[in-house]
């Protein structure tokens, strides 16, 4: 079984597939799709580090919001 679905939505949906045999449904499988927007790259990137063993702080702007989970890492 195959579908196509067009999301319009940002968000979580969830998506499953059940088996009908008389009363009961059984759930089959199932699928969490995220959708968003690829996020801006970050602009006005700072750190500042306290002395030689100090940990850095870093702070940017992230641009527009993504609609889903986003992970920042600075190297």
């Amino acid at each position: 079984v195959s579908t196509e679905v067009r999301l319009r939505t940002y968000g979580k949906h969830t998506f499953t597939c059940k088996t009908v045999c008389g009363h009961k449904k059984k759930l089959i499988c199932g699928i969490d799709i995220e959708c968003g927007d690829p996020p801006d790259e970050p602009r006005n990137v700072s750190c500042v580090q306290h002395g030689t063993d100090g940990h850095p702080t870093c702070t940017w702007d992230k641009g527009r919001l993504t609609y889903i989970h986003t992970t920042y890492v600075v190297q």
